[in-house]
């Protein structure tokens, strides 16, 4: 199986430093959870990556302040036989600023990617031969929040197709999830499917359950689960749970969330305390339990990711430059290290192919 690693390859801010060369290509043994380096691809900062539902087109982002002309790229995922696993297929530019996210449509038709910095999201076409076309939608979030630091204006963190034509922009900077439909021709938001987070709490990525029904939203700011159920066409807010011990005396910086193939066990990463954070949801009771932590293996666990399979968790340390392979068990939710590999820099995203 192989296994693709975005990463940082410059400076970023004064506390993030990219030591990073490309897209890293690794070999993962679903066996027995080992991974042998395989390829290199050189990019600039490409800090997210997502591939097509056939796993045969790859994209990437760069992630770089929108007075450096920033591209949105894609590559062509070669067999197992090729010298080179990735090739570039083409890149179009990004209008945005530190853009940090991006995922293919369910249709595959479109790319859709969101700018931090700039706090706009961008629709393009995509061929059947994997080209990024010029892109068609530009919409930018207006609004800002209450920590004046972080909150000072809009910021797009994480992009979530839903069905064909829709999707979800979680906004940093507003505490908002804001539901869109788009096609060729126009986009326009659904406000009646909108999400309004906690006040403050900085949402920064989300997960939907398997049956639809449920959105986990993560923030960043209260590093807090906030969990909703659709309900007549509009979400209804269930619970918000911490996810961090209650003797952390830092400051709170949630990073990852996902959700394992059963719909079950929920897992987030916390970056200042170093740790995952091990949850369930009962789906009777419609409630999130805790079920406990595990050290993330390095520093800075800035992204993580489950394999289609369910049986290993792979996280990325950002600032410890290590990606940590973690055995789940599947009756408990639990995590048991298994490996360490260190030939990654500044790893920030970590996604599975075939």
């Amino acid at each position: 199986m192989k296994l693709y690693i975005g990463c940082y390859t410059k400076q970023i801010t004064e506390e993030l430093v990219g030591k990073g060369d490309g897209i890293y290509v690794l070999d993962f043994n679903p066996s027995d959870g080992s991974i042998r380096y395989s390829d290199c691809i050189p990019a600039t900062n490409p800090s997210y990556l997502n591939i097509s539902s056939d796993c045969k087109i790859l994209f990437a982002l760069e992630e770089n302040p929108i007075e450096e002309w920033p591209k949105v790229c894609s590559y062509r995922i070669g067999e197992a036989s090729e010298d080179r696993h990735l090739e570039l297929i083409n890149k179009q530019e990004l209008p945005g600023s530190f853009a940090c996210h991006l995922s293919p449509s369910k249709s595959g038709n479109h790319l859709i990617v969101g700018a931090y910095m700039s706090g706009n999201i961008l629709v393009y076409p995509i061929t059947s031969e994997g080209c990024i076309e010029p892109y068609i939608h530009n919409v930018t979030h207006k609004g800002n929040g209450p920590n004046k630091i972080r909150q000072e204006a809009p910021h797009v963190h994480f992009v979530c197709p839903n069905d064909i034509g829709q999707f979800y922009a979680v906004d940093l900077g507003t505490d908002m999830v804001k539901s869109y439909r788009f096609t060729d021709d126009w986009i326009k938001e659904q406000p009646e499917e909108n999400i309004q987070v906690d006040t403050g709490a900085g949402p920064r990525h989300m997960v939907i359950s398997p049956s639809g029904e449920y959105i986990f939203v993560f923030s960043e700011l209260d590093a807090k689960i906030h969990s909703y159920k659709k309900s007549n066409g509009k979400f209804e807010c269930l619970e918000s749970v911490a996810t961090l011990p209650k003797d952390f005396k830092g400051v709170p910086s949630g990073a990852a969330i996902r959700m394992h193939p059963n719909g079950r066990f929920i897992y987030v990463s916390n970056r200042e305390y170093n740790g995952i954070t091990i949850l369930s949801f009962d789906k009777i009771s419609e409630k999130i339990v805790l079920i406990g932590f595990v050290s993330s293996g390095g520093k800075t666990p800035r992204d993580m990711n489950i394999d289609p399979d369910g049986n290993w968790l792979i996280c990325a340390n950002q600032d410890s430059d290590n990606l940590i392979v973690f055995r789940i068990h599947q009756t408990s939710g639990r995590l048991s290290q298994i490996s360490v590999n260190e030939e990654i820099k500044t790893p920030s995203c970590v996604l599975f192919g075939k």
